[in-house]
């Protein structure tokens, strides 16, 4: 279907798009057109690691995640810098830490455009790659002609291709959502199907677009691809709206609920009513539950939620099986790399905390599996533990499908990992929470192989967030601070900032993090709009 546009100057940047796909199309031969490889991001939400059979779990069945990490590299240790939706999704688009785009819940700002032409999907549009998006978006984006700024301003949506998403959380039923509405006409109701109906039609390029908003009446034959696919599963937000309707699939009624008493939890949870003293001091956290994951206080409703994650992932899984059916039904499944993570990870009542924000690593990390299957033709690294992030992939996907990037980007290529070159890589990740509502505090650390250091900042000194992010450069003190042997202590109970044994991995520690937070931070103003000061 085509779109009438009568607005001039969305009419004007439309032209513009498209005079600029027209002349980097034409700067690539038939040949170099050919044979770059179409990319797929599948990106969870709220997903743990060991959450699907091939990673540990014994009552999950997730064959097809299991076969794309058997046929691709998985990821060992792989994190989110920045444990929350919106910076980490950010992060993922931009290939920068949170500290330099300057996106979160409280930053009050949006990405300007010039900063959005520096993603990778933007870049790889630039680059004559049809793009599309399904699913959740949850990064603000750009300013239009009245002033509306962020997931208001329409610049994201007109910028993809092809565009069947929602701001914000889907819930399990999007279409109960009036913001939703471009969800309206999907037949399914629960949210993994409804994208699932979207994935098809984008994959389908003899049909014409029946879901979603395009320039185009369908995919163009011949052009490289990308295409993003972004769930708010297993988010308690999804899993928390799931009323078992009369409609929903049976995987969504009754999958796993046999097996619920079977369900472990983690060997540090504590139950609400067993909290004898706080993880960390109340002057730094007072140890309030947010209300989409008090579940946690309780191992009944943990086990419950478990299961309701069980079950989204399961039908992720799901979705990945019809889509490699498509890749293998055109004939693109031998030219397209896949992606699969999350934009972090979640606590499932360890130390009595529920859900993400915090710098411990079941919050941090992240599954990761890459998948190129042109990778048969050589050595294929099954198995990766360095330590890597989804800061990393937006510089993979550009090697991969050799596209100039921006020279800004901080993040890795992890094509020398996937290759098995030699390659001298980090050692250590940073981590930071500058998310300061719902009452977190700031805190920003270094994670080796073998140490972790975290450090948190007083909530009375909290200001704006273009101030607070260069609080700790400026000298700001911690209030707490903690320090973990990972390889002793790999589930961090034991906090050994103050054994004298240790004080000098600490300092080093430190002086690390310090470094790190100026390097990653740079010199230059946030490239954002900033509302609400």
């Amino acid at each position: 279907m085509f779109r009438v546009i009568s607005n001039p100057k969305a009419l004007l940047y439309l032209v513009a798009v498209s005079l600029m796909f027209v002349i980097a199309a034409c700067t690539q031969t038939p040949a170099e057109t050919e044979s770059r490889p179409n990319v797929i991001v599948i990106l969870a939400d709220d997903m743990r690691t060991g959450a699907m059979g091939f990673d540990g779990d014994p009552l999950i069945k997730t064959p097809n995640l299991d076969q794309l990490a058997a046929d691709g590299t998985v990821f060992s240790k792989a994190f989110a810098t920045s444990a929350a939706c919106t910076p980490s999704r950010t992060t993922l688009l931009t290939g920068l830490y949170e500290r330099r785009h300057g996106i979160n819940f409280n930053s009050k700002s949006s990405m300007t455009e010039a900063a959005y032409a520096k993603t990778y999907p933007m870049l790889l549009k630039a680059a004559g790659y049809f793009v599309g998006y399904v699913g959740k978006n949850h990064t603000p984006i750009g300013k239009n002609e009245a002033g509306k700024t962020g997931y208001n301003s329409g610049v994201m949506d007109r910028s993809f291709d092809y565009w069947y998403a929602g701001h914000h959380h889907l819930t399990f039923y999007p279409k109960d959502k009036k913001r939703h509405a471009i969800f309206k006409n999907a037949q399914a109701d629960t949210q993994v199907e409804i994208l699932e109906e979207g994935v098809e039609n984008f994959m389908e390029p003899n049909e014409a677009f029946q879901a979603g908003s395009s320039f185009l009446e369908s995919r163009p034959q011949g052009q490289p691809f990308a295409l993003l696919i972004n769930f708010n599963v297993p988010h308690s937000v999804g899993t928390g709206s799931m009323e078992l309707r009369e409609s929903d699939l049976d995987l969504y009624k009754s999958a796993y609920r046999e097996q619920l008493h079977e369900i472990e939890l983690p060997s540090t949870y504590v139950a609400e009513k067993d909290i004898t003293g706080p993880k960390v001091p109340h002057s730094v956290y007072n140890g309030e539950y947010i209300s989409s994951y008090d579940y946690v206080k309780t191992p009944d409703g943990l086990r419950e939620r478990c299961i309701r994650e069980m079950q989204t992932i399961s039908g992720i899984d799901k979705l990945l099986g019809k889509l490699q059916a498509q890749l293998e039904a055109q004939g693109v499944a031998e030219n397209t790399v896949i992606v699969f993570t999350s934009d972090h990870g979640l606590m499932h009542g360890e130390f009595g905390l529920g859900g993400k924000v915090f710098l411990y690593d079941p919050s941090v990390r992240v599954p990761m599996i890459v998948y190129d299957p042109r990778a048969k033709k050589r050595d294929k690294v099954d198995q990766s533990d360095e330590l890597v992030a989804l800061v990393d992939i937006a510089p993979t996907l550009l090697e991969l499908t050799g596209t100039s990037g921006s020279a800004e980007m901080q993040g890795k290529s992890l094509v020398p990992l996937l290759e098995g070159e030699p390659v001298e890589w980090r050692n250590e990740i940073f981590l930071e929470n500058m998310m300061t509502i719902q009452n977190y505090p700031r805190m920003e650390g270094v994670r080796t192989h073998r140490w972790k250091y975290v450090r948190y900042f007083d909530r009375e000194k909290d200001q704006h967030y273009s101030e607070m992010i260069d609080a700790s450069i400026n000298g700001e003190q911690p209030i707490y601070e903690e320090l973990f042997d990972l390889e002793n202590d790999p589930q961090e109970i034991h906090n050994l900032i103050d054994v004298a044994a240790h004080a000098a991995t600490a300092d080093a520690l430190r002086q690390r993090n310090a470094k790190l937070v100026r390097e990653y931070r740079g010199t230059e103003p946030l490239d954002t709009y900033v509302v609400g000061r």
